[in-house]
């Protein structure tokens, strides 16, 4: 009998480890799998790439989306985000003797990743200026819009002047409006994202504080005929507020801006200079002609988004993006993409339709999330769900992190919350296509049940850190950070994506 009982335990601790390594196993593979998926959607952004797929150069004359252009020794190039250098580069490389100048605005670091990754920057004639850290505008980001200005201004209507736009525009060509000083205007962008504000709010704010944002660029640039090439890093790729709409005419109702302000009940913190800008209705908001301007998308989250399908299909997965207009708090949309994908995998239509109405995703994306959450749960097909857009982060605490690793360690702690499908191991996986979330060296963060579990062996608080919007000190003490992204700047900016990976077990829940 006691030899029996000895056998007995012999056995089930063998089978605990067999278990143990299985689930470890499987961890891995997805995390691997998809920082893969991560990278394929990345990588299909990347500035050069979109530069060679969109604009045709044959002897003297260009064409883009069917537009064309004729050069003679006349190109000058300006830039300013987090993609324009390797823009300009392809650019640079594509035209030759055609270009006369060129210079970018960049932010701190990028040059060097640049030098590591491409032999390309040594012969290059681009002037770079790097600045904006932890994306607010600074003294080197405004030197940078300065010469930028100058050069613009001191162009004719023989020149052809291409503009390079991409995320993190903004916050790289500030040149305030008087009598604002630029850390005023730092001031009101700080307390702006403090309360949660969107992008579209921060840039109609920013377009009356500037001289060269709300189409002031392309105003200064006048008479030369301008080409800008724009990565877009908004939800509907809308040309006046990317970047904050440096080469479009500003639309924006005179009111919007005060509006802004008071939704947010800033309207005594801000700088006085702030607010009679805001208040005034500038003539140059009048101005209608924008005929010598070509503005052109050639990238945005879409392409990224098929390029992690594509990927996910070659790892066998059951692809479906559901959206590339995923936005909110992103403490409140982790949890709830949890519960969508869990509630469809049990076949719940109607719990599934609600919880997806409430993130804004729309009733065909849905139903085709049922109809592939139905070939897992019938054929075994493992599934990959794909996301695109942008979340806020309202700071209620004095932690560090950023949007995607707030949202994937709210997506955490929901896995503890819900009543999970048996069988079945999930992984999220929120990123910035930036390779930087918030003011952290990090692009996002993994969401797992085992993540939370790990916490709990060693007594993280999750909860408590995300109360303190403190995601990334949580992911950083967990098991040395592996649960964090890190990618390094990417040299392109398409907002953000968010990868689910749905596996199945034949086994063990590993939910």
């Amino acid at each position: 009998m006691q030899l029996s009982l000895l056998l007995q335990k012999s056995i089930l601790r063998r089978f605990q480890t067999i278990r143990d390594f299985s689930r470890k196993m499987t961890q891995e593979i997805l995390c691997k799998e998809a920082e893969k998926i991560f990278a394929a959607a990345v990588n299909s952004v990347k500035p050069e790439e979109l530069i060679s797929n969109s604009v045709n150069f044959h002897s003297n004359t260009i064409e883009i989306q069917g537009k064309t252009f004729h050069v003679n020794n006349n190109v000058h190039i300006v830039g300013f985000g987090k993609a324009v250098l390797g823009m300009a580069l392809a650019l640079e490389s594509m035209l030759k003797t055609h270009v006369i100048s060129s210079m970018v605005s960049v932010p701190q670091g990028v040059r060097n990743q640049h030098i590591t990754r491409s032999g390309m920057l040594q012969s290059s004639h681009i002037q770079i200026f790097e600045g904006a850290s932890n994306n607010i505008p600074d003294s080197k980001s405004f030197l940078a819009a300065t010469k930028i200005a100058e050069l613009v201004t001191s162009l004719s209507e023989k020149d052809l002047l291409f503009i390079l736009i991409s995320g993190g525009g903004s916050a790289l060509l500030p040149l305030p409006k008087s009598p604002l000083t630029l850390e005023e205007k730092q001031k009101v962008i700080k307390l702006l994202a403090g309360k949660g504000a969107t992008i579209q709010e921060l840039n109609t704010i920013r377009k009356r504080l500037s001289v060269l944002k709300g189409g002031g660029l392309a105003r200064l640039a006048r008479p030369a005929q301008v080409v800008s090439l724009i990565l877009s890093d908004i939800i509907g790729n809308p040309l006046d507020y990317i970047a904050s709409g440096p080469t479009v005419r500003n639309t924006d109702n005179s009111s919007s801006p005060m509006l802004i302000i008071k939704r947010y009940n800033l309207l005594h913190e801000m700088p006085q200079a702030a607010i009679q800008l805001l208040q005034d209705i500038p003539e140059e908001t009048k101005e209608k002609d924008f005929s010598h301007v070509n503005n052109f998308v050639i990238g945005n989250n879409e392409i990224a988004l098929q390029a992690a399908a594509s990927q996910a299909i070659d790892f066998h997965y059951a692809p479906i993006i559901l959206t590339s207009a995923i936005k909110g708090s992103a403490s409140q949309v982790g949890p709830k993409l949890v519960q969508m994908v869990n509630s469809s995998l049990q076949g719940n239509c109607k719990l599934t339709t609600e919880i997806a109405k409430e993130i804004e995703i729309g009733a065909e994306s849905v139903g085709n999330l049922l109809e592939t959450a139905k070939k897992f749960t019938n054929k075994g097909t493992d599934l990959c769900i794909v996301l695109g857009g942008e979340t806020t982060v309202e700071v209620r605490g004095k932690g560090i992190g950023g949007r995607n690793q707030e949202l994937a360690l709210a997506a955490t702690l929901e896995f503890n919350e819900i009543k999970c499908v048996q069988n079945v191991a999930i992984l999220l996986l929120s990123a910035g296509t930036d390779g930087i979330d918030g003011p952290t060296d990090a692009a996002g963060a993994f969401a797992a049940p085992f993540i939370l579990k790990a916490a709990k062996e060693v007594s993280l608080d999750a909860k408590l850190y995300l109360q303190n919007n403190d995601s990334y000190s949580f992911y950083k003490v967990l098991q040395n950070g592996q649960w964090l992204l890190k990618t390094g700047h990417t040299g392109t900016n398409v907002m953000d994506i968010i990868i689910i990976l749905v596996k199945g077990t034949n086994g063990e829940n590993l939910l």
